[in-house]
Parts: structure tokens; C-alpha cells; sequence
């Protein structure tokens, strides 16, 4: 072969982290929240810099440095995961090895895992496709044969618990403000003392300040400190939005085959586009998530911070977790979806690998958002907020790959939330009716016999029937809103009804925009679907959109 390299034994070193959501939202605790989505980083950022450095690579060089020349590459490294390719076998075990002792001692109950493949050589690129995901498997069969970070923590009768995860407790943790002291556990601790460097790194990502700015740095500082108290003792409502790409995890397990199709057939060509593309889906979601917080900025918002109450909690690779006000939550979502779709379809490195998938034009994304009360459990409405997304996903069956779609919904009960529960109470079999038109298209796409009717400029166009004034007064008035949401429950005939009752009272001119094609449902195969109940729950907390 005539490769660089050519021959050299390569082996595929993989470590990833697991239930991400279940650590950062495990707690109610908005700073341990803040605190356990930089631990995650770590392991990309931190842990892999002081990995790096033990077997002679410097960190901030490593990144541009090749297997064939240097003995070591890393390919990818965000969202909680690190693949790389070594020479030595040694060094790979090193690495393995400083990272996940780190997790052990800096972030306990965090799960990170790593596993080495086989020696493959260097030269055409099936190798290290096959070696990446060989050791990727090997990462799944490791996690499944030891015990899981919850195991590491058992309690004795006499051990106190943790006031915040319910693990045994550490030691008693005494607050700055006026808080009693608590028993906390480990786990807990170690989010804790991650808050102050977690709200330096989220000062930067989020654009309120830059890498150097020292003073710029404390002012944002202080200002994410007033946001997270908020949310933690102030907020009425708070909402989780979850948002992934579309098909990443099949675009990725695919990767070799759309390689060969572009005749990609060296090793190195091969690490080259895995990491263009993993570095420019990462990109577009960073980039959308300042576009979309930025757009923010430009509005008014009722809470008493000087910057919108938003706290990115996930943010790497195509996954975005945000908690935020819930008055900003589809207005962020919606944003965020319209850049990323824009921003994926422009970039080089994404196109280039995506124009070899049949019929994929762009990389499409689904939100799922949650609002619910501030002392709601928040594992919940995480739970919720990620059903939303694969509701929101049936986009990609209807639409294609390439088209984005949202979700929401929310809570005003205190139960558990269940998404199926949710839809069936919403629907009726008796007359073919469903109360929601969800999920709601984001950006373009075609008026086809499914969107039609649920665009997000339909459900804007109906909460801005119910929220319009004339003379400093609702022209629907509460109470006829009231009245429109019980007869949506007794039955279509009941619900067009009311709505024709209600256009008499005010004229069909003031209510048309609540209806599609004169009626409140259209049909759908042999559904009818209403957009009204979403409009009426939307309402609260779209009217952020009007405010400049």
C-alpha cells in the first residue's frame, strides 16, 4: 500500500458515558443540575487532556495530531464520549485507565466506560471502521458485566441519607445563605463543587462572554448564579426541551458504507470524515444554541435577571438539554430547530457525507418540551420531554429525514407524567377525535396532506386568535376560552358548537383563525385532530413572540 502508514498495527480505543440524564437530573437541585452536566464534560475536555498528558501527548496539540505520524489520534470527543486510535496498546490502556479513575474520584455516580479493540492495520479505511465499532461493542458487553455507579453506595441502617440524591450520606454540607447545614452523599458533593467551574464554562458557551475575558468572565458568573436561583426558588414554571438530530445514530452505523460510496478507501480519509462530521454536528448545535438564545436577548422576559433565565445542561454532538423559564421554552425550541435544520444543510463536512444518503437533502432535528411546575420532579419531566421528541419524530416517516418537528406539553397535574397516558385522554374512540394536532412542523416544508394543519405558523395562528385585544381587553374572553376547552371533551359535535356560538357572539371575522377549513378538526385518515387545546395551553407561554 502506498498509505502513510501503511501497515501499521492501530488499535480503536472507545469510552462513553451512560444514563447522562439520569445523573444531571437526578436531583431538584438547579446548582447540582449545573454541576453534573460539567462533570460530563470532563471526560472530552479535562480527564482527556490529563489522559493525553500521561502517555507524552500534550492536550491542546493532540487534537491535530495523526496516528500514522504521531502514534495517536482522537477522531471524536463531545458529548461524554472520547473514540480514539492508538499504536501503542499501552497507551490506550492508559487513557482508559486516567479517565475513568478520574470519574471514580472526581464525579462519583458518574458511569464512564472504556474498551480497546484488537489490533487491526493501518491501511484501508473498512479497518478502522471495523475496529471503532468493535470497540464500541466491547464498551456495551463491559458496562452489562459490572455493577451499575448506584451499587457503589450502599448504605448501612445507622447511615444517614443525603437530603438530595438518597444516597448514604458523606458528610454535612454547611450553605453560604441562610440554609441549614445537610447531610449530603458523595455524589451530591462532587456536583456541588462542580457548580463554580460549570458556570465559567456555560458563561462562554453561551456567548456572554469570551475564552479571556477575566472580567467579562465574573460578571457572567454572577449573573448565571442569579439565573440558576431563579429557576431552583422563583420560577412558576420551568420547562425541559430535549432536541436531537434525526437519524444520527443510523447515519453513523452507516458511516463505512457511505464512505465507500464516495470511493473513500484510505484509513486516514476515513478518521478525516468522521471527524468532520462529528465535529460539524457539534458545531451547528452550538451555533443554533447561540442563535436561539441570542434571539432571546433581543425580547423582554418577566423574570428579574439581566439575561434570559436559560441554563444549557447538554450540549454536544446533536443532543441539546435546556432548562429555562417556561415562558421561553417554545420560543427557544423553535429557533433552535429552524438554525440547526439551516445551518446542518449549509455546512461542508455534514453535506458531503449526507448527499450520499438516498434522498436526504439535510439534516433535520425534533424537539420534545416539557413545562411543568418549579418543585415538579425533574427526572420526570425529563422522561416526558424525550417522549415529546419521539412523538415529534414521526416527521422523518412523514416528511423525510431532513424536516424538524416539536413537540410540548404541559403539566398541570402533579402525577407522573406519561406521554401515552397524556395522548389517551386526549383522544376519544367513540367519535374518531384526537385533541391534539402535535407534533407541529418547524421551518419549511411541503403543504403535504399530513402537515397541512400543523405548521408552527397554524398553532401561532390560533394562539394569536386567543390572545388578541381591542380596547385593552381580550376579544376572547377567558371565559369563553374556558367554555371552548370543556366542549373540545364532549365530543366534536360539542366543540363546533360552542365555536359557532362563539363567532355569533363576537363575529366569525374574531374566531376564523381558531378554525382550519371552517371547522375546528380536520381529518386525517379516519381521525379528526384538533389544534385548539394546543393553542389553548400554548397561549400562556408564546406570547414572549410579541415582545420586542
Amino acid at each position: 500500500m502506498d498509505d502513510e502508514g501503511a501497515g501499521l498495527g492501530v488499535h480503536a480505543v472507545v469510552l462513553s458515558t451512560a444514563g447522562n440524564q439520569n445523573y444531571i437530573f437526578g436531583s431538584n437541585k438547579r446548582r447540582e443540575n449545573v454541576g453534573a452536566s460539567h462533570l460530563i464534560t470532563c471526560v472530552e475536555d479535562e480527564w482527556l487532556d490529563r489522559a493525553l498528558a500521561e502517555v507524552g501527548a500534550p492536550g491542546v496539540l493532540v487534537r491535530q495530531q495523526r496516528v500514522e505520524e504521531h502514534g495517536i489520534e482522537v477522531v471524536t470527543a463531545n458529548a461524554g464520549g472520547v473514540t480514539m486510535l492508538v499504536s501503542d496498546l499501552e497507551a490506550g490502556k492508559r487513557v482508559v485507565e486516567v479517565i475513568t479513575e478520574a470519574a471514580l474520584r472526581e464525579a462519583p455516580g458518574l458511569d464512564v466506560c472504556g474498551a480497546i479493540s484488537e489490533s487491526f492495520e493501518w491501511g484501508d479505511a473498512e479497518e478502522p471502521a471495523r475496529g471503532i465499532s468493535a470497540a464500541r461493542d466491547l464498551v456495551a458487553v463491559a458496562r452489562s458485566r459490572r455493577r451499575g455507579p448506584r451499587l457503589r453506595f450502599a448504605g448501612v441502617p445507622i447511615a444517614a441519607r443525603c437530603g438530595s440524591s438518597g444516597l448514604p450520606a458523606h458528610r454535612v454540607v454547611k450553605f453560604h445563605d441562610d440554609r441549614r447545614p445537610e447531610a449530603r452523599s458523595a455524589v451530591s458533593i462532587a456536583k456541588l463543587d462542580a457548580f463554580d467551574p460549570a458556570l465559567l464554562r456555560l458563561a462562554v458557551k453561551m456567548g456572554l462572554c469570551d475564552e479571556g475575558d477575566e472580567e467579562g468572565k465574573s460578571a457572567a458568573r454572577r449573573e448565571l448564579n442569579v439565573i440558576v436561583d431563579h429557576l431552583n426558588d422563583k420560577a412558576e414554571w420551568v420547562a425541559v426541551v430535549h432536541a436531537d438530530g434525526n437519524g444520527m445514530g443510523k447515519i453513523f452505523q452507516g458511516f463505512a458504507r457511505m464512505m465507500a460510496d464516495r470511493g473513500v478507501t484510505r484509513a486516514n480519509d476515513y478518521a478525516a470524515s468522521l471527524r468532520g462530521l462529528s465535529e460539524g454536528v457539534d458545531e451547528c448545535a452550538r451555533e443554533a444554541f447561540r442563535s436561539a438564545f441570542g434571539e432571546l436577548r433581543s425580547k423582554k422576559w418577566s423574570a428579574d435577571t439581566t439575561e434570559p433565565p436559560v441554563l444549557p445542561l447538554i450540549l454536544g454532538g446533536d443532543d441539546l438539554t435546556v432548562v429555562c423559564d417556561g415562558e421561553l421554552a417554545l420560543p427557544f425550541a423553535r429557533r433552535y430547530l429552524e438554525e440547526f435544520t439551516q445551518l446542518a444543510a449549509e455546512h461542508d463536512n455534514i453535506r458531503g457525507v449526507l448527499e450520499h444518503v438516498d434522498g436526504l437533502r439535510g439534516l433535520g432535528a425534533c424537539a420534545g418540551v416539557a413545562i411543568v411546575k418549579r418543585h415538579y420532579p425533574f427526572h420526570s419531566a425529563v422522561h416526558l420531554a424525550e417522549e415529546l421528541t419521539d412523538e415529534a419524530k414521526i416527521v422523518k416517516k412523514e416528511l423525510g429525514q431532513s424536516r424538524s418537528a416539536l413537540s410540548f406539553h404541559v403539566l398541570h397535574e402533579s402525577a407522573v407524567a406519561d406521554l401515552g397516558r397524556i395522548r389517551e385522554q386526549q383522544s376519544s374512540a367513540d367519535d374518531g377525535t384526537c385533541l391534539t394536532g402535535q407534533p407541529y412542523v418547524v421551518g419549511e416544508s411541503e403543504d403535504n396532506a399530513w402537515a397541512r394543519h400543523r405548521h408552527w405558523v397554524d398553532l401561532e395562528r390560533r394562539v394569536a386568535a386567543l390572545t388578541r385585544e381591542k380596547n385593552e381587553a381580550f376579544v376572547i374572553s377567558a371565559g369563553q376560552a374556558h367554555e371552548l376547552r370543556s366542549a373540545l371533551f364532549r365530543g366534536r359535535q360539542a366543540a363546533n358548537a360552542r365555536y359557532d356560538l362563539v363567532g355569533t357572539w363576537l363575529g366569525m371575522d374574531e374566531v376564523q383563525d381558531l378554525s382550519d377549513d371552517g371547522s375546528l378538526f380536520w381529518q386525517e385518515g379516519d381521525t379528526h385532530r384538533t389544534g385548539l387545546l394546543d393553542a389553548l395551553n400554548a397561549a400562556p407561554f408564546l406570547s414572549l413572540e410579541d415582545r420586542a
